[in-house]
């Protein structure tokens, strides 16, 4: 008797100091975690931008291992720089939508020659972000990859569809139509990366930016096979 009574106190004692479990739910994420392809939280890397202007090198080669942070620092340094393509007036270039992002982070309180890096150098640029992980895909055979970047290159032409190309030659626009179309020769295909750097420069007379994420994922998917 005395054994059942201690049972159901115990049976009690555990109901009244069970806890429930944590609520699951996440609030939603902001709209700098989207903009940067962050998870949870977004660690303040913004002083990169400047030390990348300071440095001066025309190429800069980052390598570290996943999960370190190096497609969250290309993705902050394009929107950064990238200017603005669509509805372009003469001179009237900067990226004002993604100035808001940068508003309460570190460089915004950095200046030079008097102006803060926000209003010197932010949304002014020609950018090409190249993803080699997600918007490249290794075929099975030679042929089927060449066609794979054949359609990576011609949506990477379609971004800068508003763009004025009237400063290129005419055989430089049928190229770049060329691009555009996907229908090109493999010669072709080994220069349009180039062709659209030099083409962007033309158009705006200004210094291309050029980002390079996941270069090695078409070597390393190829052992998959």
């Amino acid at each position: 008797m005395a054994e059942s009574k201690l049972k159901r106190v115990t049976e009690n004692e555990n109901q009244d100091f069970t806890v429930e479990p944590p609520n699951k739910k996440r609030k939603e994420r902001s709209d700098l975690l989207k903009k940067f392809k962050c998870k949870y939280f977004y660690i303040d890397k913004s002083l990169l931008i400047k030390e990348f202007l300071q440095n001066g090198s025309k190429i800069v080669c980052i390598t570290r291992p996943s999960g370190y942070g190096k497609t969250t620092n290309l993705i902050m340094l394009r929107y950064f720089f990238e200017m603005n393509y669509e509805n372009i007036k003469e001179n009237e270039f900067q990226n004002l939508q993604n100035k808001k992002y940068f508003e309460n982070l570190l460089i915004s309180k950095e200046k030079e020659d008097d102006q803060t890096y926000l209003d010197k150098y932010q949304g002014k640029y020609p950018v090409i972000y190249l993803d080699f992980s997600s918007d490249f895909k290794i075929g099975k055979t030679f042929e089927a990859t060449i066609e794979n970047f054949k359609t990576f290159i011609s949506d990477l032409y379609e971004k800068y569809e508003n763009i004025n190309i009237k400063n290129l030659t005419k055989n430089k626009k049928k190229k770049w139509e060329k691009f555009q179309s996907g229908i090109f020769s493999i010669s072709e295909l080994k220069e349009s990366i180039s062709f659209l750097c030099l083409s962007l420069n033309k158009a705006f007379n200004k210094k291309i930016i050029l980002l390079i994420d996941n270069y090695d994922s078409p070597i390393l998917n190829t052992m998959s096979f």
